[in-house]
């Protein structure tokens, strides 16, 4: 069994989450950027107990149920295991009994991309939010996140998913497969959109959502597809998002999931021997909600 160093947790892993960043590690993203330990051990998310902890923890103490984002150098350490060592720094929390782990491990990247999302966005109450990709990880928690705060969720995701989103709060879904999903916008919101959070669009994508958005909206874009030069011409504020993630944050997440009872958007669990097949389904596209591995079967 590995030993936690000082300021390390040694966390026995009940899920892991699945994500778009697990796949981009194994074809190399970080490389050259951050020290890697091969062979790769994938897996950012998880969910667990803490086992045992360093000398220097003070957060945390064992018998814990965490959640977090564990991902740290060297990259490889991965979560698809049955343990893992985690720095108590970065985006860890504890895990309330009301979450399962399976939905907790569910949460960490993807939650906390789509609140760091809506705070950015600023919407007031009642304000008209578009969100293109909604039936994703990061769009499903940010459709159940902004409705709780009020704002009314247009979902750009294919008609398979609409049941779902209305459940999380969507007022609309809009197919893009089956009309030009713009122009269905522009019809229902003639004065434009107060906001739009992209979590799949390249950058010509996102600027035809863009015009939408009534000056003095705000759009962002999870793909790095914003353009500044642009949202400044459109008198819109916003951006990419560059996720951070952190304790603070991840606590933030928690809190409002618990608060406000928000479905979190668990579509399957699969075996660790399945999560090959898991991550080439999410690379081509074909996932929706989230996936969680269960390392223990």
């Amino acid at each position: 069994m590995p030993v936690a160093a000082p300021g390390e947790l040694l966390v026995r892993v009940e899920f892991a989450g699945v994500n778009p960043f697990d796949w981009k590690i194994a074809e190399g993203l970080l490389e050259g950027s951050r020290p890697h330990l091969f062979p790769l051990v994938l897996g950012v998310d998880a969910a667990g107990t803490v086992e045992s902890v360093g000398p220097a923890v003070d957060r945390f103490r064992s018998g814990d149920r965490v959640l977090g984002q564990f991902l740290h150098d060297p990259v490889g350490t991965g979560t698809y295991a049955e343990f893992a060592l985690v720095p108590q720094g970065i985006g860890v929390a504890r895990a309330p009994p009301e979450l399962s782990f399976p939905e907790a491990a569910a949460l960490p990247t993807a939650g906390m991309t789509a609140l760091a999302s809506l705070e950015a966005l600023a919407l007031e109450d009642e304000s008209v939010l578009v969100i293109v990709g909604a039936s994703g990880g990061v769009g499903s928690f940010a459709t159940g996140l902004a409705a709780a705060r009020g704002i009314r969720v247009s979902a750009v995701a294919r008609a398979g998913s609409a049941a779902r989103l209305r459940a999380l709060g969507a007022q609309e879904v809009i197919d893009p497969t089956s009309s030009d999903p713009t122009a269905a916008l522009k019809t229902a919101h003639p004065n434009g959109v107060d906001g739009l959070l992209d979590v799949m669009s390249d950058a010509s994508g996102f600027a035809r959502y863009l015009a939408l958005v009534h000056r003095g909206g705000a759009a962002w874009s999870t793909t790095y597809a914003a353009d500044a030069r642009a949202l400044g011409q459109a008198a819109v504020r916003g951006g990419n998002i560059d996720l951070q993630p952190n304790a603070a944050l991840l606590e933030r997440l928690v809190r409002a999931v618990v608060h406000h009872r928000l479905p979190v958007p668990l579509e399957r669990k699969v075996r660790l021997s399945e999560s090959p097949a898991a991550l080439a389904e999410l690379k081509a596209g074909r996932g929706h909600g989230k996936t969680v591995v269960d390392v223990r079967a």
